[in-house]
């Protein structure tokens, strides 16, 4: 399909416009891109452009600063900018609202004063991004914008985001039932008056109603996905648009990013040889989308100037003359120096766990599954876990077999394993544990005569597990796995890097929270002893104490910092290895992946220049950096995890 302008760029009626795909496919360029050509064509209308990720690329997308407060773009006199401190909002929220949540809780539970504020005070992990949406709702019914554009997080995360008005009604639910035997006990004794407890459940259930409304309304709202041709990018987009179609969600343009469109050297060819079979595919797995191309740039797409180029790509100007403008201006084709950045390898690790992150889409889960196959080959007879917790898996599309919610053998690899770990269904089992203890303690304690509303409250409560801690829950597996010896070492597959550090923050928080849900248990089970869920509850906590020890522990557990040398790539992991340090977290080394190699070719000379000062800031902030090639072809299977198994740590399996 073809159209002259793609909706997300001509449709003036839009009130919401979201961005979303796989890590790394160039989200945030292109929302950018959007939001100036958008402000820049009606000019009387304000636009304002939104980061729910939490690792943030506005700023540097813009190349100005842009924060938590909502900030004009220079350049731009209507057009807005906003990264959302989404923890920041959710401590408002709690000021705010607090005392109406405790109200709510002290009338519908056994709880006492102490317990309800120590129980809400704590900063249920997820949450924030709860607030996040909020925001935005809060932001679009304001008015005060003509259009405002997200840039969502990754996909598995962007899904989850986008699932929590679910989340927002299970809450709203359980505050109603909360009150529920307030009310019904004031009308016993008399007449039930509403108050503030009742106007702010009308108001939260108001504000999810209007936002789902507006999530749906394909008049007013679009997601655009975006991906690139290759075929672990088509396989995500895939299963994104099965999500949003099952949201509901109005989705009518497919933005394809980096498309090779030069051909000046062999490597070029190659790569544009290896797209080729996946522009087709995509043209028969996405017919009903316009298919929106833009090329691959031999210079990063920062600043207003680079930005407006993007969006007339988008509108249509011939690819070709776009793609290689860059590499005209820059010189004639010469021969570029090698890097002068020593090369090193990372040998063969001693760690028990292997943590890989960094921003999305620079070849994380590559390199993770390169090195559990070179690790599962240096250790002949022991046993190596692959594994990913991001609820976007790419594992099977990485080693070329199917992998799921089971530990399996990878084919023709003895003594590797590997698991996309569905954490939802940990977490599910844990609530059934719960409910079904709850039930045999309301049994056993008041015999024949039932109390619904305190039986449904305390069965519910459960629901109120904050998102992200089916995350957890999946490592919490991992070691039952450490504890009962059934692997050598671990590799993990993190999700990109916000997400990922929120994980790496999440044990200690979450661990409070279990012990303060065991000590409201505890404490008003009355006669009758929780056995099997307190030992269950406390086990957890225990497991999690034993996930901070692990962490932190030097010699068991080190993580790998992947990047790529692009400004974006390498301001982002100095953030990622701050905040590491601050969680005594070890990272001796970066590997800094997709380093286009020797060529006589112009654009390739240019990408190789603006990479060789990368290279050197990123030198700058660690000794152990390892470089890893572009390769002209897609790494898949294991005969391509073995090219990179080799660029990683060297040649040879002894």
């Amino acid at each position: 399909m073809a159209e002259t302008v793609p909706s997300f760029l001509g449709n003036d009626d839009l009130r919401l416009l979201l961005f979303g795909g796989k890590g790394g496919v160039g989200k945030t360029t292109l929302a950018a891109a959007t939001a100036c050509y958008r402000a820049e064509q009606h000019p009387a209308r304000r636009v304002l452009i939104v980061s729910t990720d939490p690792a943030h690329s506005l700023s540097d997308s813009f190349d100005q600063s842009v924060g938590d407060q909502v900030l004009p773009i220079v350049g731009v006199p209507n057009l807005f900018a906003l990264e959302i401190d989404a923890g920041r909002r959710l401590e408002a929220f709690q000021q705010q609202h607090g005392d109406v949540l405790k109200t709510i809780a002290n009338r519908g539970t056994y709880f006492d004063q102490e317990d309800i504020a120590s129980f809400f005070e704590l900063a249920l992990p997820g949450m924030d991004e709860l607030m996040a949406v909020i925001e935005v709702s809060n932001i679009v019914r304001d008015g005060r914008y003509a259009l405002v554009i997200l840039d969502t997080a990754p996909t598995g995360h962007t899904l989850r985001l986008l699932a929590l008005p679910h989340l927002m009604k299970d809450w709203i639910r359980v505050l109603d039932l909360m009150l529920a035997k307030h009310r019904y006990m004031a009308s016993v004794f008399g007449r039930y008056r509403p108050d503030e407890t009742d106007a702010f459940l009308a108001e939260m259930s108001s504000d999810l109603e209007r936002l789902r409304a507006l999530l749906g309304n394909a008049h007013t709202t679009e997601f655009v996905p975006v991906t690139i041709p290759e075929a672990m990018g088509i396989a995500e987009t895939a299963r994104l648009l099965d999500s949003l179609t099952a949201l509901d969600l109005p989705v009518r343009t497919l933005v394809v990013n980096r498309v090779i469109a030069q051909q000046e050297c062999t490597f070029c060819m190659a790569r544009r040889r290896d797209q080729a079979p996946y522009l087709a595919q995509m043209e028969r797995c996405f017919p009903t989308l316009n298919r929106v191309m833009v090329p691959l740039r031999p210079q990063e797409v920062r600043g207003l100037a680079a930005l407006r180029d993007c969006a007339q790509v988008m509108l249509g100007q011939d690819m070709q003359e776009r793609g290689d403008m860059g590499a005209r201006r820059r010189r004639e084709a010469s021969v570029p120096p090698l890097p002068s950045v020593a090369a090193r390898r990372l040998g063969s690790p001693a760690a028990q766990l292997l943590l890989f992150g960094g921003k999305g889409g620079v070849g994380k889960t590559t390199l993770a599954a390169a090195t559990a196959l070179h690790l599962a080959r240096k250790h002949a007879g022991q046993r190596t876990l692959l594994f990913s917790t991001d609820p976007a898996h790419s594992l099977s599309d990485s080693l070329g077999q199917g992998i799921g919610n089971q530990i399996t053998p990878v084919a023709g690899v003895p003594g590797l394993f590997a698991l996309e770990m569905e954490a939802s269904e940990l977490l599910a089992e844990l609530r059934r544990e719960y409910v079904a203890e709850m039930d045999e303690l309301f049994d056993a304690f008041l015999g024949n005569f039932d109390a619904p509303f305190d039986r449904r409250v305390m069965e519910e409560l459960i629901s109120l597990t904050p998102p992200g801690l089916d995350e957890l829950m999946a490592l919490l597996k991992i070691m039952d796995y450490v504890a009962e010896g059934a692997f050598d070492r671990y590799v993990l597959d993190l999700a990109p890097t916000g997400h990922a550090l929120r994980f790496l923050e999440m044990p200690g928080v979450v661990r409070k929270w279990f012990v303060a849900f065991v000590r409201l248990i505890v404490k008003y089970q009355g006669a009758v002893t929780l056995a099997r869920l307190g030992a269950l509850l406390r086990d957890k906590s225990k497991q999690l104490r034993g996930v901070e020890q692990l962490l932190t522990d030097a010699g068991r557990c080190e993580f790998l910092a992947v990047t790529i040398p692009e400004a974006m790539a390498v301001q982002e992991t100095e953030r990622l290895l701050h905040r590491l340090g601050a969680l005594s977290i070890a990272c001796r080394w970066v590997v800094v992946n997709m380093v286009v190699p020797g060529s006589e070719c112009a654009f390739c000379a240019t990408i190789r220049d603006e990479q060789q000062q990368h290279l050197e800031e990123v030198e700058a902030l660690t000794p152990g950096l390892i470089q890893v090639p572009l390769f002209p072809h897609e790494i898949s299977g294991i005969a391509g995890l073995t090219e990179v198994a080799q660029a990683i740590c060297g040649d040879g399996y002894g």
